[in-house]
């Protein structure tokens, strides 16, 4: 151990003589080590993260109906399940999705994600609220007073106040008791997580599904999924085969699947998805995590050959210390220890500050995806656990063993009396010249491979997130209001909805003000689509055109403010939306052209859903619009358009601004209005449409993306460049005789530098010529990743190699200059 620390305190002590190497070196290591470090927590987050805060998840089983047209359950079948006493020891229910809802307190409004769930949803799953209780059995029957129990982070953003459980919150303009608050980190059963639980008792009363849509106002209780925690030795299928007992009691219920051949099938649920994630999901995930646990390996890989070669270059000058300690006995192994001492030392190092350049890096990362209006951003959070930090150690270790063992050998092995007289080694052999070259072209070839495919996707996700030029985007403002937060009435917010868009409709920088109960453009409800035919036609089987078809309700003026145009046929009118009409409905070129090869489908009747009877009326198709690419891909999608009904409610309204005024000033001049037409009710949001657009997950995936593919090729970049310096300063370095004795010939500054640039030139050639060939190989192959543009794309191609090409012709200048520098008698005097 005395010897081990003394070969401590003399590596710190050399690190400390070159403290230009050792910076260098060290901002070298933390590049690689930390870029490592952030693709590990990111792949961690993705392959490990697991829902926290629940007990024994693995007891769990999600609890489906297989082979059924809709694969969930009522609150009836629900109960009878969980008192027959089979396969669980206790079974909750949550409402199939998330929803939003608007809370409100203290005079300020947002737009939350609720759940409504079973009174004994947090018994289940063996969570306790950390302030306050959970829900009461009575709480699940409808007409109860409502209770809430908020998510760590909702509470966190109310103020955090103690005192406010057991005091009211507003949840869509109905008060609710704060009954508790959920221990932070706390999400479900899933990833997936929500701001609030509500109980199953409260949904008719606070759910704006029921309360917006005429056409569910009857409903008592949501569409549910079920998981229960099996009982204590037993097995899935075992507890599938025990339930299957209760199919016929569940179909005297008005279940009718239970006598075509459904079955009850159980699984443990998915991270993302309560039913099980998808084997697509799963494979994207894994894929994901190894190309970035490859850009990271690669960054690595780069930065050891870089402090291979820079301890090759700070060995020319300790050669004659070598030297000596070799001629005073220093056996070979002896050095060898010494200089892997040196380089563990600067492994370590670097690591640490790879370690703080990682924490940096997770917390932007962090920040991006809380920028994120999704559900799943609340539990996606990358940080530095002990299994990535344990990761980070063993790639010091490694790195330690790539960068430090050759040049450690190299050093150790050296000719004494050639030494001792100055002479040996001053003169670079062909085959060490080639050894730098190949290292060289190496590395440049693996920085044009990252910046290559960082190029390519930065060009994708900036096609993705260019709006359509047909359908401009920066002129509509989009305003979601909630009149019924503020304690109107169904009657009332349709007056005040109405009353809103003729006022707003007024305003001279308005053109047009349109209104729907969601945000829709482009999209809609995916739902199979097809044209109507009558039972006993087609045996009651239908005939789907458009199993990807998006359903979309729409209220006054829709087409005119969103500038989509009327191709054939005529638009919605008032009378289309009074009681008893006929139902009417608009589609848009693409599922016209799938009704009828010539496009003309005005007069057809269609159908959306399972096309039973019992699914949706025939609706004949009055007008044909032009196709609306996605919001997030602009893919164009077969679009169903149906009017609202007389009694539904149109939370949005689209403003379309006229040409020449200031978008953002008029949002605040809308805001204005709104609260001067009545000062209490909510404003949830008002942007401009390319702004939402932005906000969709998918814009936002490829953005992040980008961004961190973007970041792991100017890493790569960084490194190649700083290994051509390295390797160009070892062969001036080692090349000074040679180099004096040219310009003793009467060489010139102009032709030294020439002479050492042409060679680091025609190393970046060679190394851009096989990066780019790897490059496109893996471009061709991830192809599907990338849209709107080609793995051939000749842009990326351009910068990738005009940015290699400077960065090369930077890194090769210095040691050039330097070598011109030379004096020659002190170059002579060498030999």
């Amino acid at each position: 151990m005395g010897m081990l620390w003394q070969d401590v305190r003399y590596a710190g002590r050399m690190l400390s003589k070159y403290p230009g190497f050792t910076a260098i070196a060290l901002i070298t290591l933390a590049v690689g080590i930390g870029a490592n470090a952030v693709m590990f927590s990111i792949s961690d987050m993705l392959l490990l993260l697991h829902p926290k805060k629940v007990k024994a998840p693995e007891q769990l089983a999600f609890c489906g109906i297989q082979d059924a047209r809709f694969p969930w359950f009522r609150y009836s079948e629900y109960v009878t399940l969980r008192d027959s006493g089979l396969a669980f020891s206790d079974l909750m229910a949550q409402d199939v999705l998330p929803g939003p809802a608007t809370l409100a307190h203290g005079g300020s409004a947002w737009q939350v994600e609720r759940m409504f769930v079973s009174a004994n949803y947090f018994s289940v799953l063996g969570t306790l609220p950390v302030r306050g209780r959970g829900f009461l059995p009575e709480e699940d029957q409808p007409g109860s007073s409502p209770g809430v129990v908020l998510s760590h982070r909702c509470w966190r953003r109310l103020g955090g106040d103690p005192k406010l459980v057991n005091n009211f919150v507003s949840v869509n303009g109905v008060l609710c008791q704060v009954v508790g608050v959920a221990p932070q980190g706390f999400t479900g059963v899933t990833l997936v997580a929500c701001d609030l639980w509500l109980p199953l008792g409260s949904y008719r009363m606070v759910d704006t599904l029921p309360r917006h849509s005429a056409r569910h106002a009857s409903r008592v209780y949501p569409w549910l999924n079920l998981v229960g925690r099996l009982k204590p030795g037993t097995t899935l299928p075992t507890a599938q085969a025990q339930l299957q007992a209760l199919g016929p009691s569940l179909s005297l219920e008005g279940r009718e699947d239970w006598k075509r051949g459904a079955s009850f099938s159980l699984r443990l649920p998915g991270r993302f998805e309560i039913g099980g994630d998808s084997a697509q999901g799963r494979l994207t995930f894994a894929v994901f995590s190894l190309v970035l646990i490859a850009a990271s390996a690669i960054i690595l890989l780069i930065a050891c050959l870089n402090l291979a070669n820079m301890l090759l270059v700070q060995g020319t000058a300790r050669q004659r210390e070598i030297a000596v300690r070799l001629a005073l006995g220093g056996g070979r192994w002896r050095i060898i220890r010494q200089l892997l001492v040196e380089s563990l030392l600067l492994a370590l190092l670097g690591g640490a500050l790879g370690v703080g350049l990682a924490l940096c890096g997770t917390r932007i990362l962090s920040a991006w995806i809380a920028a994120v209006p999704d559900a799943l951003s609340r539990s996606l959070c990358p940080s530095l656990n002990l299994r990535v930090l344990a990761a980070t150690l063993g790639l010091c270790l490694v790195a330690t063993v790539l960068f430090g063992l050759r040049p450690a050998l190299r050093l150790s092995h050296r000719d004494i009396a050639g030494e001792m007289k100055g002479a040996a080694g001053r003169v670079l052999t062909s085959l060490r010249r080639k050894r730098g070259g190949l290292s060289v072209a190496g590395q440049s070839a693996l920085a044009v491979t990252l910046v290559l495919s960082a190029a390519l996707l930065t060009r994708s996700a900036l096609e993705i997130a260019r709006p359509d030029p047909r359908f401009p985007l920066a002129d509509k403002l989009v305003v979601q209001i909630d009149p019924l937060s503020a304690g109107y009435d169904r009657a009332r917010t349709i007056q005040a909805y109405d009353a809103l868009a003729d006022h707003l409709t007024s305003l001279p920088q308005v053109k047009a003000v349109g209104t729907a109960p969601r945000l829709i453009f482009g999209g809609g409800s995916h739902v199979p689509i097809g044209e109507y035919v009558p039972v006993g036609e087609d045996n009651g089987s239908g005939r789907p055109l458009a199993k990807q078809g998006a359903l979309a309700f729409i209220g006054r003026d829709y087409f005119t403010a969103m500038e989509i145009p009327l191709l054939r046929g005529r638009l919605f009118d008032p009378l289309d939306s009074v009681p008893d009409a006929e139902k009417v409905a608009i589609v848009d070129e693409s599922l016209a052209r799938r009704l009828r090869p010539d496009g003309n489908a005005l007069d057809c009747f269609i159908q959306w859903g399972l096309f039973t009877k019992a699914d949706s009326d025939p609706y004949r198709v009055v007008g044909i619009v032009a196709n609306v690419p996605g919001t997030a891909d602009r893919e164009v999608r077969s679009q169903m358009y149906i009017p609202v009904g007389p009694n539904d409610l149109s939370a949005y309204l689209y403003l379309h601004v006229r040409e020449g005024q200031p978008v953002e000033a008029l949002g605040r001049q809308i805001a204005a209005e709104i609260h001067r037409f009545d000062p209490h009710i909510p404003i949830l949001s008002v942007a401009t449409l390319a702004a939402r657009r932005h906000d969709e997950s998918t814009v936002w995936l490829a953005s992040v993306g980008a961004r961190r593919s973007m970041a792991a090729g100017m890493a790569a970049l960084f490194l190649a460049a700083l290994g051509i310096y390295a390797i160009k300063g070892y062969m001036v370095a080692a090349r000074t005789p040679e180099i004096g004795l040219r310009q003793a010939l009467g060489a010139t500054r102009g032709r030294i530098m020439g002479m050492v640039l042409r060679e680091g030139l025609v190393l970046t050639v060679v190394g851009s010529a096989v990066g780019l060939a790897l490059g496109l190989a893996v471009a061709k192959i991830a192809a599907s990743l990338l849209y709107g543009i080609s793995p051939l794309d000749p842009i990326s191609i351009v910068v990738t190699v005009a940015l290699l090409g400077a960065a090369s012709l930077l890194a090769g200048y210095l040691p050039a200059r330097r070598a011109a520098r030379i004096d020659p008698m002190t170059a002579l005097r060498c030999e």
